[in-house]
Formats: structure tokens, C-alpha cells, sequence
């Protein structure tokens, strides 16, 4: 009896191991035609594996369909998780905007000190690289990345000079944002990060490459007439921006910016206006190279020996451009366009608080043969602003000057253009500027 009993556990044992073989063997051709079967790739063959498989023995009739069926339905939900997340990727990269520039500038400057003497005319040739994407992550959310040649001590120019025998280049973050649009408010937006400037202005104001950061909450109000055409909106922007960050001070600068505008048509005729207002905060006291290291000594009024700021800022700002007429060349149209800034420091004791800007643009350019000139005339206070936020091109940057400003656009292609400019500025003589005459000539590719 004893001998018959443990037989029969062998006999158990083996069964049971031949089972575990036999899931495992399932297991593996499961497998095997999961990966085939989603890919539609050699399917027959391993149909016909698993029939030398029964015809063998090693599987019955019954547990090859059972076989087969698990491994297709397995393979239908791979394909379809494989297709879920393909159209995730898609999607996003369907949201996704891809743009950049480059720009080859040469650029002579005459200068002259103040009491009429000649210094050194300065020949440099520049490059300019931006490159960088935004995209709609989700129905309420964006986001955005730029990154661009430059100096980080220069916020207005993102020019590197050729020069320091063929050196290396600096490329640094320009711009990463991201902005959320409510749901539950309609055209409700905020956005947070290192963003393009969200104020209508001239470079009088702000200069083209000086991209602000910190954060920005704006409403708007689309206008609409008959058949619900929108005709333009109304916005109303306020942020808070931090302007420099001192480990060893509880009063870091800043400015709260707002503004209120209108950007559509008047008349069927493009128009744009805006009223703002710049409160920046304990800008007094602050040494000028701490702030802008690249720009102090450039206008703004400064005391003491480690030069500091001597007054505050609180900036009203005024914007207007309107295109009201449009000629006929032939089959072109070209627009006719004014402009005008205007801004006055508030701060009390303030000397050389106003500045402002008018001027026009004929022409516009687009696609290929078409072009611009523009003129302007500005007239910009010791400290109407500060130092180191207008062009930094006018008058080497900063304030404390007045001039003009020539320029002309072509394009040569759908997205390069040539361009001239000839700025002729004079220093207003509050804190020694001097007098600079500067061409630029540029080819931009645009991409």
C-alpha cells in the first residue's frame, strides 16, 4: 500500500509539472502572438506553429483556439493603448508651434562728446539667433520656450559682436512662460514666467527684446457688431514683475504694470490704443549696476560713489496707432501708419520726467517684393524711464536724448527680409550723453 501511494504522488507530481509546462508553453506562445498579432506581422506563421504544436501533442484543439482567441484580444488591447498614446503624442505636436530667426547685422556708430570732440567711429558685425515653440498642452493650458543669443547683462539686445578670435557664443533662456485660460471666466488668462512683453508700446517704453518676468492676469472684452463679426476687443492686463532679487534685503525692487486698451478697428480701419501705468517700487537707493549691470550711467539720474538710483519710479504711459489710409500700387495695397508714445515719471522732484515718440510707418512688409519705411521722433528724459528699458540701439541705450530714426525694409523672399536703418541722436546734456550717429544693416531669415 505504501508503495502504491507513493507512485500515485509521483504520478501527481508529474502531472502537475506537466500542467506548469503546459501554462508556461501557453503563456509563451500568448506572448509570442501578442507581439505579432498587434503588428500584423508573420501571424500565419504562428497560426501555423500552434497547429504543429497540436499535431504533436503538446496542445489540444481546444486550448490552440483558446490560445489564439487570448492572444488576439490581447493584441487588440495593446493596439488600441499603442493607438492611445500615439494620438497623445500627435496631438501635442499638432498644438505645437515651432518659429525662429537669424539676423547678420553690420552696424557703424559716429560718436561725439558733448563739448563737440571726436571719438573713434566703432564698426562691429552682429548675429542675432531666437529659436523656440509654443504649444497647447491642453484645452486650457500653454506653454512656451525661446532661447536666444545675447549677453545676460543686457535685457534690450539679443546681438552677439563678433569679435575675441572667433569665440564661442553665448545662448541663453530668452523666454519660458506658461498661460492658463479659465474656464469658469470667458477670455480670462494667466500667464507666469519669462514672457514677451505684454504691454502696447514703442521701444520709446520698451525695448524690443526685453522680455519681462513675473506675472501677468488679463481679461478681455471682444466687441461685436451685426452678425456677430467681432470688431476688436477691449483688455484690461495688471502683473507683478520682480525687477532684481538682493539675498541681503527684505526690499527687493519691483513694478506692478496695468494697463487698459482697445485693439481692433475703428471704421473698418486698424486701430490700437492704450493707457498704462508702471509703479515701480524701491528702485531708490538701489545701486544702478545691481539693476542694469550693462545700462547704469546711461541716462537715469545717479548719487554717491557706488552710483545709485536717485529717484523712483512711477511711469504713465500713453500708446496710440491707427492705419488710416490705404494706397493702391498697382495691384498692392500699401498702408499708411501712425504712432505715438508718451510717458512722464509721477515721482516728485523729478527734473527730466517726459519723454515721447511719433512718427509712421508707409507700407508693410509680408510676402515677397513687399516692403516698409518707417520714420519716428523721440525725445526721451534723463528720467522719464528707466535706463534700462528702451532701445538699445538709439543712442547706445538708455535716456537723456533726443533724434531720429530712418528706416527701410524689403523682402527679398516670403521670409527673409533686408533692411537699412540711420538713427541720428543727440544727448540732452542732464547727465553728459553723448551724440551718436548709427547705421545698421540687416538680413533677417525668418523660419
Amino acid at each position: 500500500m505504501k508503495k502504491e501511494g507513493q507512485a500515485e504522488e509521483k504520478k501527481q507530481v508529474k502531472m502537475d509539472n506537466n500542467n506548469r509546462g503546459g501554462i508556461k508553453m501557453r503563456r509563451l506562445i500568448i506572448t509570442l502572438m501578442v507581439f505579432l498579432v498587434a503588428g500584423f506581422s508573420f501571424a500565419s506563421e504562428v497560426e501555423r506553429l500552434v497547429d504543429k504544436l497540436v499535431e504533436k501533442g503538446v496542445l489540444t484543439q481546444g486550448e490552440a483556439y483558446k490560445i489564439l482567441a487570448e492572444a488576439e484580444e490581447e493584441a487588440r488591447k495593446q493596439e488600441a493603448l499603442a493607438r492611445k498614446d500615439s494620438d497623445k503624442i500627435s496631438g501635442w505636436i499638432k498644438n505645437t508651434k515651432f518659429k525662429g530667426d537669424i539676423r547678420l547685422r553690420f552696424e557703424n556708430a559716429e560718436m561725439d562728446n558733448q563739448d563737440g570732440s571726436s571719438i573713434a567711429d566703432r564698426d562691429r558685425t552682429r548675429i542675432r539667433f531666437r529659436w523656440g515653440f509654443d504649444t497647447k498642452v491642453n484645452d486650457r493650458t500653454e506653454v512656451g520656450l525661446r532661447i536666444a543669443t545675447g549677453d545676460n547683462t543686457d535685457p534690450t539686445s539679443a546681438n552677439q559682436t563678433f569679435t575675441k578670435g572667433f569665440s564661442d557664443k553665448n545662448i541663453w533662456l530668452d523666454r519660458a512662460y506658461l498661460k492658463y485660460n479659465f474656464a469658469s471666466i470667458q477670455n480670462l488668462s494667466f500667464t507666469a514666467g519669462k514672457m514677451a512683453n505684454p504691454f502696447l508700446s514703442t521701444n520709446l517704453v520698451w525695448s524690443g527684446d526685453l522680455n519681462p518676468e513675473g506675472l501677468l492676469l488679463k481679461k478681455e472684452f471682444p466687441l461685436k457688431k451685426e452678425e456677430e463679426k467681432e470688431m476688436g476687443r477691449f483688455f484690461v492686463s495688471a502683473g507683478y514683475f520682480p525687477v532684481y532679487e538682493d539675498k541681503d534685503s527684505i526690499t527687493d525692487p519691483y513694478m506692478i504694470g496695468t494697463q487698459l486698451g482697445y485693439t481692433g478697428t475703428i471704421g473698418e480701419k486698424p486701430f490700437k490704443a492704450a493707457i498704462a501705468y508702471y509703479d515701480y517700487e524701491d528702485i531708490k537707493g538701489q545701486k544702478a549696476s545691481s539693476i542694469s549691470p550693462d545700462f547704469y550711467n546711461k541716462g537715469n539720474t545717479l548719487y554717491g560713489a557706488d552710483k545709485r538710483y536717485q529717484y523712483d519710479y512711477d511711469i504713465l504711459g500713453a500708446y496710440l496707432e491707427f492705419s488710416p489710409v490705404e494706397f493702391s500700387v498697382g495691384e498692392r495695397k500699401i498702408p499708411l501708419t501712425i504712432y505715438g508714445d508718451y510717458v512722464r515719471n509721477l515721482y516728485s522732484s523729478v527734473d527730466g520726467d517726459t519723454g515721447f515718440l511719433y512718427g509712421f510707418r508707409l507700407g508693410k512688409v509680408k510676402e515677397q517684393k513687399t516692403w516698409e519705411f518707417s520714420y519716428d521722433y523721440r525725445r526721451l528724459e534723463s528720467d522719464a524711464v528707466l535706463e534700462f528699458m528702451p532701445d538699445g540701439s538709439f543712442s547706445e541705450g538708455g535716456t537723456d536724448a533726443k533724434g531720429h530714426t530712418f528706416g527701410f525694409r524689403y523682402a527679398t523672399t516670403d521670409n527673409s527680409t533686408l533692411g537699412i536703418s540711420y538713427m541720428i541722436a543727440e544727448g540732452l546734456g542732464t547727465n553728459k550723453k553723448r551724440d551718436v550717429n548709427t547705421l545698421q544693416i540687416d538680413y533677417a531669415i525668418s523660419f
